[in-house]
């Protein structure tokens, strides 16, 4: 297995990966399995991550199968004068979990920021994912805090 940054031509497996992390919390939480929309913004916006340099999409391949994502948000924290790291995604396709992907990914987010400077990585996770929830601890995540989203 093989970590590295995701490139343009990675778009269609990590919206793939997405959209399978999507349909999975869709189907825990009883809505509808599949995302249709805004695929034209999608690309837009991946495109601008990938020329963010206060992100990073992580890949994790086999061979030249992409079977995992992770996306690092360097996030400017002004009340403590420092950087800290935000995952928003990780995922690892369904077939594939229990080989140490996630955890690849995951350490090879961690050494990134060790090398960045970058102390704390907070990770959003969805409510249903519970499963997810035993990994991130069994990786060293704590639960320190609730997070509150606003529908506009």
């Amino acid at each position: 297995m093989n970590i590295r940054f995701a490139t343009i031509r990675d778009k269609k497996a990590v919206f793939s990966l997405l959209d399978e992390l999507i349909d999975e919390v869709n189907r825990k939480s009883g809505r509808p399995p599949k995302f249709t929309e805004g695929q034209e913004k999608r690309s837009r916006i991946y495109k601008e991550l990938l020329n963010n340099p206060a992100v990073k999409i992580f890949i994790a391949e086999e061979g030249s199968q992409i079977i995992g994502v992770a996306d690092l948000f360097i996030v400017p924290i002004m009340r403590r004068g420092y950087y800290q790291g935000h995952i928003e995604d990780l995922v690892v396709r369904e077939k594939e979990r229990g080989k140490g992907i996630g955890t690849a990914l995951i350490n090879a987010v961690k050494d990134y920021c060790k090398k960045k400077g970058i102390k704390v990585i907070k990770l959003t996770s969805g409510l249903e994912l519970t499963k997810a929830h035993k990994f991130y601890i069994k990786n060293g995540g704590i639960f320190t805090e609730k997070l509150f989203r606003f529908n506009l």
